[in-house]
């Protein structure tokens, strides 16, 4: 899923790059695009179109350095593992075109840092010795970049919707890990996969990537000021007792999660036809903070479970501009955005809730704790709300009470698709800005249509009131999820 960014994931990296001097290596595969071996050369391997490298490290220790280019020509390269493979500025390793050239798996060991890869296939030949992570840079390494790959736990794993329990269970490995500082994968795709991206290095970006099929998380952010912004997460199963979430987030041993965002990332539960596998997901689950300085913005859930949306232990949080749906489309109160105490009973401190829609808002404001929850709504019915919620379409109707009646103080500046807001008279309530005549606008994909009526509005909490509103418009008891 390639989307027009708020920045440039690679912008660092790739000034870094130096064309007057970049160099560019050849590496040949161990098996061609036919499977067989490539013809052998008689010339002397020299990194050259004719007389490529025979794997990466061979160009590393023929002397590719930062701003250089090692190109992998079409076919199956095996496993890559590189250790202290360290050069000062970034070397970018990528295929020669689409994602033709195909590891086993990549795993960076040691003080590897500065590495970019682009446009590669990565899933294990023999799905019986894969284990662990498919993809994987440990602790020590640094600045890891991996842009526009494919990770699947099987090469069919494009058929996952057809597998028996046995096969998933047979595949409980996962997509990628980057617990290296200042790292991060966009543009790629994780299918048939355990978990899909973790990550657990400080500053790692995740932006604009689809994991479609697992059998755990869809997303994990772990380290300090890590970034997920424009994600899609779809089709969880569930064959074990994982308590399976779209994305989850907890603290290490400091007891201390800091500086989280979660930008537009839309989190489905099921897409396909009924599957006696289909997890019931957990949307975006905080549940063991504290969480410091997180923002929660413009995000689309749909489940049918519980948590939609919940924070245990906010510390500075914004929660904004969400849309929180049950997937069935009937009416009831859960999935839920909540803000709770931390399981040590600590309240949260310094939250604003804010032009959300949810099938509820839970959680206790208070004027002390400057809690604070402002323009939320609750969904009565979203067949009757969105544009078509069996679909996965939540845009809001025109005419309908979200739109232009959301706190412009309190919202981001774009919506989940990166258009700008407001596009009307005022800011739009959940994660959909309406658009209006004569503004540019990202389409949205529907695959049937359906009539709906507008939505009426629940209103929202005052400071020292339990800020619990129900689908149907009345006001509940505060009552601790399962």
């Amino acid at each position: 899923m390639n989307r027009t960014f708020v920045f440039t994931l690679f912008s660092v990296l790739l000034t870094a790059v130096s064309p007057a001097f970049a160099a560019t290596f050849y590496v040949a595969p161990v098996l061609d695009e036919t499977g067989q071996p490539p013809p052998i050369t008689a010339q002397i391997a020299d990194g050259s179109s004719v007389a490529p490298f025979p794997n990466v490290l061979a160009a590393f220790k023929a002397g590719a350095v930062g701003g250089d280019t090692i190109i992998l020509k079409p076919g199956y390269h095996g496993a890559l593992k590189l250790t202290d493979i360290a050069p000062t500025s970034t070397v970018i390793i990528k295929s020669t075109s689409g994602r033709t050239s195909r590891f086993d798996s990549i795993v960076l060991l040691g003080k590897t840092q500065n590495l970019l890869f682009q446009k590669l296939s990565v899933w294990p030949s023999n799905v019986s010795l894969a284990q662990g992570y498919i993809v994987e840079a440990v602790p020590t390494t640094s600045n890891i970049f991996f842009d526009s790959i494919t990770v699947r736990s099987d090469p069919d794993a494009a058929n996952y919707r057809n597998w028996d329990a046995a096969m998933w269970n047979a595949r409980k490995f996962s997509g990628i890990k980057l617990a290296g500082p200042n790292s991060g994968v966009s543009n790629s795709r994780f299918t048939g996969v355990y978990m899909g991206i973790s990550t657990t290095g400080e500053n790692a970006l995740v932006v604009g990537n689809r994991v479609e099929g697992y059998n755990g998380d869809g997303l994990r952010g772990l380290g300090k000021n890590n970034v997920f912004r424009y994600n899609e997460v779809v089709d969880c199963v569930a064959t074990d007792d994982n308590h399976d979430d779209g994305f989850q987030s907890f603290a290490d041993s400091t007891g201390v999660l800091s500086g989280l965002v979660l930008d537009g990332n839309r989190i489905y539960e099921w897409t396909g036809p009924p599957n006696p596998l289909s997890c019931l997901l957990q949307g975006i689950g905080m549940f063991d903070g504290f969480y410091d300085d997180l923002t929660i913005i413009n995000n689309v859930v749909s489940a049918n479970q519980y948590h939609g949306i919940s924070v245990y232990g906010a510390r500075r949080a914004l929660i904004a501009n969400n849309t929180v749906v049950n997937s069935t489309g009937q009416p009831g109160v859960t999935p839920y955005i909540a803000v709770y105490d931390h399981k040590n009973g600590t309240h949260p401190i310094d939250v604003l809730v804010a032009n959300n829609l949810a099938m509820s808002i839970r959680g206790t404001a208070s004027t002390e704790r400057n809690v604070v929850f402002i323009n939320n709504s609750a969904i009565v019915s979203p067949l009757a709300e969105f544009q078509n919620a069996l679909a996965f379409d939540y845009r809001p109707l025109a005419g309908s009470i979200y739109v232009d009646t959301g706190d412009a103080a309190s919202g981001p500046l774009t919506d989940v698709r990166g258009n700008a807001r407001p596009m009307g008279k005022g800011v739009d309530r959940g994660a959909y800005e309406r658009p209006v005549s004569g503004k540019t606008t990202t389409p949205v994909t529907t695959v049937t249509s359906s009539g709906a009526t507008d939505a009426v509005d629940a209103g929202a909490a005052t400071s020292g009131t339990t800020a619990v509103v129900n689908g149907d418009g009345t006001t509940a008891k505060f009552v601790q999820a399962p």
